[in-house]
């Protein structure tokens, strides 16, 4: 059985992905090409495939993509996974899928189906008291549209079959959302479909809780310190505390510079202290997902982050997928005196055409050949 989660994976449908199908997937698996040709959309896809009995991945998801709370709700942002066409607005009612097979530990097929409609509801409303003091309802019928994602999901060896979830808006009261989660279809039962992963946006290195939700899982874990240390030497040790006894923080134990702060170090020590916990959560079989992997780190230190990233993702048995646009960071991560680390490293270059989504590989040793002997931009 390999120890890659994902050999092979094909998508379709799913955001503006069409036909999309990675073969040979590696150890690290570097998605290049221009602007809004489906780097993160492959991301996002391999995260709801590592729980594919998990509806709830999606609301996780499409929560990543809209941070910011660009989008005017939730059923907006289900709609927009789904492949649109040009003249779709949100008056008309749509009815998509999108499907996704893919290879690896284990063989797998999920066809999600996205239906919208209308509905209608009664609500008990709050009218006021009667001379007793108890409160009196009254029924009001709304018209509500609503939206169902429903799983479709199959092992090559076994149906495991379906789970679904509504979310429904009330068109009346058109900010109030209402999510109605049927977790008792969202299967708990199949752990073997399930794989451990973490995906990693361009902020998540800003936020103090997710890295010491993180870091607190490997507090003392001597490979934390012996993997910080590839990056700096001088790390003695990581720990969390507070000095004047409120919000707890992330402190590095550094060989000059004492007690300080994880912020002082800046964004590359930041980056390196959560991927090497990230890392370490997720060994033996897990995978890891980093949408623009160069931000935060500078050029001059690039060479050196990305070949502990790769050797340590070989070590730990962790797949890797990255997306970048930097040059410079592809070279950093193809860079390599080692020949198993060229073995471990493929490119993907994505390409939207009218038909599909195409993708051409670039084997590390091919790779190598390209950048340093022909100087070739394989963006």
């Amino acid at each position: 059985m390999t120890t890659l989660s994902f050999t092979q994976v094909e998508i379709d449908g799913f955001r503006g992905l069409r036909g999309l199908n990675l073969e040979g997937l590696g150890r690290v698996n570097i998605l290049v090409g221009q602007n809004n040709c489906g780097k993160t959309s492959v991301l996002e896809a391999l995260s709801i495939l590592c729980n594919p009995k998990r509806p709830s991945e999606w609301l996780m998801m499409v929560h990543r993509r809209d941070f910011g709370r660009l989008d005017e709700n939730i059923v907006q942002s289900l709609r927009w996974c789904f492949t649109q066409k040009a003249e779709t607005n949100y008056d008309h009612f749509i009815e998509a899928s999108c499907y996704f097979k893919y290879a690896g530990r284990f063989s797998n097929q999920l066809t999600v189906q996205y239906v919208e409609f209308m509905k209608h509801q009664v609500v008990e409303l709050p009218i006021g008291e009667n001379e007793g003091g108890v409160t009196e309802y009254i029924d009001e019928e709304y018209e509500l549209r609503a939206t169902k994602l429903r799983h479709i999901f199959s092992a090559s060896y076994t149906n495991t079959g379906n789970t679904s979830f509504d979310l429904e808006v009330d068109e009346t009261y058109r900010h109030a959302l209402f999510l109605v989660l049927d977790r008792q279809k969202e299967k708990k039962e199949h752990p073997l479909f399930d794989i451990p992963y973490e995906m990693l946006t361009p902020y998540s290195y800003q936020l103090n809780r997710l890295q010491l939700k993180s870091q607190s899982q490997q507090l003392f874990n001597d490979d934390v310190i012996e993997l910080l240390q590839d990056f700096d030497p001088d790390v003695e040790a990581v720990r969390i505390g507070s000095f004047s006894g409120e919000r707890a923080a992330i402190y590095i134990k550094h060989r000059k510079l004492g007690e300080a702060p994880l912020s002082v170090f800046g964004d590359a020590m930041r980056r390196a202290v959560l991927l090497t916990s990230t890392l370490l959560s997720l060994k033996d079989g897990g995978v890891l997902l980093i949408d623009e992997v160069e931000v935060g780190i500078h050029v001059s230190a690039l060479t050196n982050v990305f070949k502990w990233l790769v050797e340590s993702a070989r070590k730990l048995n962790v797949q890797v997928f990255v997306t970048t646009h930097s040059l410079e960071a592809l070279d950093a991560i193809t860079f390599s005196d080692n020949d198993d680390a060229e073995e471990d490293i493929v490119v993907f270059r994505l390409k939207q055409t009218e038909e599909k989504t195409e993708s051409k590989r670039l084997s590390g040793d091919l790779l190598h050949r390209l950048r340093f002997e022909r100087g070739l931009d394989v963006r």
